[in-house]
């Protein structure tokens, strides 16, 4: 009796235990293990219901991170913000008064959840030429630390979304290992149809679902305010004609009802008649099957628009499969195939494929859907949808003139067992609350959009680019007759210092056209990789002239041209020298030997500056601001309290030491020293007395270029012209002096 009781009290007391761990299961939501998640229990959302609720312009993402150096973080050669364009919630970049692009961020945008089901927030920066400048992490909740995954595997990932077309879609891909193809890449989200022309981007792999949600996000984000701001990103472009982003929520009924999905239901006694009609035999595993019974029912919608596309597919498929990643003139049309007769037919819907039995006919067209142009889906997301059996996307570009306005046919091929054929055709035309404005084919050529949008920056800027050329041939025209202007010091000394306020007052501060070790290591990056895109580089006209003409001056001057006569900041530098020595401030002169140690410095900084980019090392961007061109030149000392105080101090140090920053630290001319190495011609005339036993050149010299054997280290030469003004000056010159007594 004892045992008995005893044992029906642990038998109660298991039974306790359990209902009680099965009340609190339930009370959790039976959402499982809760060591992985946050303390905070937050609802999960969904992107469909978001998009249809108003954004609240005052509580936007975007306003709680924008600033300067993020902005110049993805415009490296912004100098400030406006305020929320409340139509596009995006913010206008400026460089100085000129608007060069935008930057949103992307849950303001798109309403993009990650595979956490919550928002992250990544910043996007996209110029007027339809280019993706450059994205960054802000912030997410995505859980990748229990897959071995850091924050710096996503910001590297982000690091490839720069200078990217946004007419062409991403295919996302990762690299297969530990396999006989090993090395080779596959698509995350394989499609159809003209796929060579996507942009390939490494994904992040055991984060695959993280890494294209961030891209639908960018893509989707990008193209659409690209569109509300009139940015042509292709003259073919699917979004010119039709509105893509008009969205409400449908069901499956729905779209059927406001013919945006459309379906032709075949019965047993309407095929058999069709091939009676034809004198052919019916197929076998339908002859005995009764009149009434349906033999299937099959659809078809242009998924194209999200209003569509979205209630079908859901969300993130419409993004991965038809929005972001594909190119912008691509019309994605949704097939579907229902009923179990069919299925026992033809098994799958990839087998009408490959058997060519399904076509599209508009007009005098008609196009074959192969399995090159075909992705057969598992399933759909659209609500009240029929038990689907078969189903898949049609990928078309522009190149087969399918005008998504008109009606389109989609036409049915059924097969006897002697080969033997009868066809269903079903009529569909987009609904034309999408339309926009009439469909037009234009043949794409190459010169496109981008072109034209830089014809457009390019004449803008006329008055600028002339200036520019005459401030170049007025500076190239001085070097070349560098012998004849430096005979009269007093002339050439106005001549100097009238050429450099003009240098930096206009060039610099005025139009901001100063030369970086940024471009430089731009320029150097698209040698490198074999890059045809220079986009970057185009919407800066002054600039990129200035840098063309120092390219072609290395070969007769060296780096003088630029660094003695076209830097802004090397002129702001000379100029304050110059009101030193006549506030008579005393002057520092390094030995000769402490002199050249420290000229390595600027050649060090060059080297750890390109091999930093080239690896992509995070570091780097504090090497960058060792220049002080931004904070000094283009932003005219509206900048961050640190580089303000380090352009100060270099400009200070520049009163005591002729073009300090110049001789010791400027990675540029350590870049254009180097190049300029290809220099065929001695410009700067020296004679046999020069370095012994005269040395009055050596004592002009703001940089020490002169040595002491009274050759020239072109190397360290600015082009000041100050050793050739001592050179022809008949009171100065030992040898000159010496010649005039003689005589």
């Amino acid at each position: 009796m004892f045992v008995a009781a005893f044992t029906k009290k642990k038998l109660a007391l298991v039974l306790f235990f359990l209902f009680a761990i099965t009340s609190i299961n339930l009370a959790l939501g039976n959402e499982g293990p809760t060591l992985l998640k946050k303390s905070e229990n937050k609802e999960k959302l969904r992107e469909e219901d978001l998009v249809t609720k108003k954004v609240d312009i005052n509580d936007l993402v975007i306003t709680k991170y924008i600033n300067l150096d993020l902005v110049q973080s993805i415009f490296p050669y912004a100098t400030n913000f406006g305020n929320v364009d409340k139509s596009t919630l995006s913010i206008p970049i400026y460089k100085e008064d000129k608007e060069i692009g935008f930057l949103f961020e992307t849950f303001d945008v798109t309403r993009g959840l990650g595979y956490s089901r919550r928002p992250f927030n990544l910043a996007v920066g996209v110029d007027f030429q339809g280019i993706l400048r450059g994205v960054k992490l802000l912030n997410h909740v995505e859980p990748i630390a229990i897959l071995g995954r850091t924050d710096q595997d996503f910001i590297d990932y982000l690091k490839q979304y720069k200078d990217i077309d946004l007419k062409s879609g991403i295919s996302l891909t990762l690299e297969l290992t530990g396999a006989d193809i090993e090395g080779e890449n596959i698509a995350m989200r394989e499609t159809a149809g003209e796929v060579d022309s996507l942009t390939q981007i490494d994904g992040v792999s055991r984060t695959t679902t993280s890494s294209l949600l961030f891209m639908d996000a960018i893509m989707r984000g990008a193209r659409k305010i690209a569109r509300q701001k009139g940015i042509l990103l292709d003259n073919n472009d699917l979004g010119n004609f039709i509105d893509l982003e008009l969205y409400k929520p449908q069901n499956w009924k729905s779209l059927i009802n406001d013919k945006s999905l459309v379906f032709y239901s075949v019965k047993i006694e309407e095929l058999n008649q069709a091939f009676k009609k034809k004198n052919f035999s019916i197929p076998r595993s339908i002859r005995f099957k009764k009149d009434e019974e349906l033999f299937t029912n099959f659809f078809i919608a242009n998924v194209s628009p999200a209003g569509i596309g979205t209630n079908i597919l859901g969300r993130r498929w419409f993004d991965q499969y038809i929005s972001a990643g594909r190119n912008v003139d691509d019309q994605v049309y949704y097939i579907a195939f229902a009923g179990d007769i069919w299925r026992g037919f033809e098994t799958r819907i990839i087998n009408i494929i490959r058997d060519n039995n399904l076509l599209l006919k508009q007009g005098n067209k008609e196009i074959v859907i192969t399995k090159e142009l075909f992705k057969e889906l598992p399933f759909n997301h659209s609500k009240g949808a029929p038990n689907i059996l078969g189903q898949g996307l049609i990928y078309l570009s522009s190149k087969y003139k399918i005008n998504p306005q008109l009606p389109i046919e989609l036409i049915y091929l059924i097969k006897n067992n002697e080969n033997n054929t009868v066809d269903f055709k079903l009529s569909y035309q987009l609904p034309e609350k999408y339309f926009l404005r009439d469909y037009t084919i234009i043949k794409n050529i190459e010169v496109k959009k981008e072109s034209n949008n830089f014809v457009i920056i390019w004449k803008n800027n006329l008055i600028n680019i002339i200036l520019t050329l005459l401030t170049i041939v007025l500076a190239s025209f001085i070097l070349l007759f560098n012998n004849t202007l430096t005979k009269n010091r007093r002339f050439f000394f106005y001549l100097r210092v009238s050429f450099l306020s003009w240098t930096l007052i206009w060039l610099g501060w005025f139009i901001g056209g100063q030369l970086s070790i940024i471009h430089l290591v731009n320029f150097l990056e698209a040698i490198i990789s074999f890059s045809n895109n220079y986009n970057s580089f185009l919407v800066e006209p002054v600039v990129l002239l200035i840098g063309i003409f120092t390219l072609i001056s290395l070969f007769i001057w060296g780096r003088a041209l630029f660094c003695g006569w076209l830097c802004p900041f090397g002129a702001f530098q000379e100029l304050l020298s110059i009101i030193a020595k006549r506030l008579r401030i005393k002057q520092l002169f390094l030995s000769q030997k402490i002199d050249v140690r420290l000229k390595y410095i600027k050649y060090i900084l060059l080297f750890v500056i390109i091999i930093g980019t080239l690896l992509e090392l995070k570091i780097i961007n504090y090497f960058y601001n060792i220049e002080p061109f931004k904070t000094a030149i283009t932003l005219r000392f509206f900048a961050p309290a640190n580089l303000i105080i380090w352009a100060t101090f270099l400009l200070v140090i520049n009163l005591f030491v002729e073009r300090a920053y110049c001789r010791y630290l400027c990675p540029l001319g350590a870049g254009l020293a180097l190049m300029g190495k290809v220099r065929l011609i001695n410009f700067l005339k020296r004679r046999k007395e020069c370095g012994k036993p005269c040395k009055a050149c050596n004592k002009v010299c703001p940089t020490g270029a002169i040595l002491n054997t009274g050759k020239i280290n072109m190397n360290e030469c600015l082009g000041c012209l100050d050793c050739q003004v001592m050179f022809n000056d008949f009171a100065k010159c030992p040898p000159l002096v010496a010649m005039r007594k003689n005589n």
